[in-house]
């Protein structure tokens, strides 16, 4: 057992600096210094593989993992054989990871979280908040002439040092989500809604719609699954001063905010130019007709069933994929692909209903909420169940529905009155 803690203890403490690494990642590369494998990614593989080894004293969770990679890999190694080619098996190896480090993440912190109750949630915590630092952190460098631009032409947003930017989005979402859910449920309401305000200054900074715009729904969803649902005078007041004087400022700062910016001429620009599905999808939609117009024809029955791999799908796409997690699943990692997910997806609703039920569960009703708009996200803007900079707080996240408040010392201090 105390090899066990010590090696959480290791996991977590690797965690931490997640981030900081992939910052690092971002400036080693902005000084054209090539590594032969990437900074993030080899820090990310450390990772993985203590996990993995860290399944070794729980054997469930050990099948469950070595299950669904011998599922995800079947595709690659059936190419492998078909075209007697080895050289994608590593690019392979590195996505099918991507896919499936949420898991990984997910069945760790649920054993964690468990058995270190209270204590590793004041832990994980801190771990949400300090990575929400770097974050911000990162995109607010543009203020200072530092980092990268979200999108290169016309230096639209920014990502700081991140360099896989198509990220920052979600993980912007979903970090603040988590600190905004631990204000709102301890009553902070000033506080959340400062918080509010900075983050949804930094998910305009960022540039996207999904940072933007994903932050706004988040911080308005959060009240309606406040634990308490007592009516008083004061919450009414304060709910319409919220609804109907802030959310409108923030509107109308967001305006003002990009109308004489690159981001504006780019957005209207393509709101011009498209019909307004290829506008909210950013060409997803035409990108998925070319995608699924080759599944149709170049794929045979068993590569649609299976897939082909990531590598050649995006070298049968010309390099280009969806950004629609559920394309990009079903074209590269097949039918088993999309059962991977949905099946994953449906046992998280499972018990986040079930956990809802039982009001000790804290966290249960948010992880309900986050799962619905993270699935959400994932179908419009992609980049949600594959990258390994979400993974770890993804599976985070879902794991937090598993904390089960302590109410033993309540009962006994109710038993002594």
């Amino acid at each position: 057992m105390f090899k066990i803690k010590y090696l959480d203890k290791l996991i977590i403490f690797l965690m931490f600096w997640l981030l900081p690494v992939d910052t690092l990642h971002g400036f080693v590369m902005q000084k054209g210094i090539n590594l032969p494998i990437s900074i993030g990614q080899f820090y990310k593989f450390i990772i993985i593989v203590l996990l993995l080894f860290r399944f070794l004293f729980r054997p469930k969770s050990l099948f469950i993992s070595v299950f669904f990679v011998l599922i995800l890999i079947l595709p690659t190694v059936y190419q492998i054989i078909k075209q007697g080619d080895v050289t994608f098996l590593f690019s392979d190896i590195i996505k099918i990871s991507k896919y499936l480090a949420p898991l990984f993440a997910f069945l760790f912190f649920v054993d964690y979280i468990k058995r270190e109750g209270e204590h590793g949630i004041k832990i994980l915590l801190k771990l949400i908040q300090f990575s929400y630092i770097i974050l911000i952190g990162n995109v607010f460098l543009k203020y200072v002439g530092l980092g990268y631009p979200m999108y290169e032409y016309g230096n639209i947003g920014s990502k700081g040092f991140i360099y896989a930017g198509n990220e920052i989005s979600a993980l912007l979402v979903i970090l603040s989500a988590i600190i905004a859910y631990d204000l709102w449920r301890r009553g902070e309401n000033l506080k959340y809604f400062l918080f509010w305000g900075l983050t949804f200054f930094a998910g305009l900074t960022v540039g996207s719609k999904t940072g933007s715009i994903g932050v706004l729904v988040i911080f308005l969803l959060i009240p309606l699954k406040r634990p308490s649902f007592r009516i008083s005078l004061k919450k009414i007041l304060f709910f319409f001063i919220s609804f109907f004087a802030i959310i409108p400022a923030a509107l109308y700062f967001a305006w003002f905010y990009i109308q004489d910016t690159q981001l504006y001429i780019r957005l209207d620009y393509f709101y011009k130019k498209s019909d307004f599905l290829t506008f909210i999808l950013s060409n997803r939609n035409v990108f998925f007709e070319n995608a699924h117009k080759n599944y149709i024809e170049e794929y045979s029955l068993l590569e649609k069933i299976i897939g082909i791999g990531q590598t050649n799908y995006e070298s049968l796409n010309n390099g280009q994929i969806v950004e629609i997690d559920m394309a990009d699943i079903l074209f590269s990692l097949g039918i088993f692909g999309l059962i991977y997910l949905f099946a994953i997806t449906l046992f998280l609703l499972i018990q986040a209903f079930r956990f809802s039920t039982n009001r000790n569960y804290t966290y249960s009703k948010f992880v309900l909420l986050m799962i619905f708009v993270l699935f959400g996200i994932s179908a419009t803007a992609g980049h949600i169940y594959s990258s390994a900079m979400i993974a770890v707080f993804m599976g985070l996240l879902f794991a937090l529905m598993y904390f089960k408040k302590d109410v033993s010392n309540e009962e006994l201090n109710t038993i002594d009155r």
